[in-house]
């Protein structure tokens, strides 16, 4: 018995299925669209993001690189007796 329920649920589910075929395709077609854009703008944030993290890096290194030059000049300095 049980078999010939869940058959005739399986055929109720395809007829409703193919009747509404159209609507079905139109709401996987808006889903898509919709999934498609939030890629595309997720994509563009975090271009961005890594944009803004390669500035921040760069800055950071410039900062660390004209620290080190100044100490190295202090020392020079001091070795030269000025």
């Amino acid at each position: 018995m049980l078999p010939f329920i869940a058959g005739v649920a399986a055929g109720a589910v395809a007829v409703v299925a193919y009747n509404n075929n159209k609507k079905i395709r139109k709401s996987v077609d808006e889903g898509a669209k919709k999934a498609k854009k939030i890629a595309e703008d997720g994509l563009e944030k975090t271009k961005e993001l890594a944009k803004d993290i390669k500035a921040t890096i760069e800055d950071k290194v410039d900062s660390l690189k004209s620290k080190k030059t100044e100490k190295i000049e202090k020392k020079e300095e001091v070795a030269n007796g000025k």
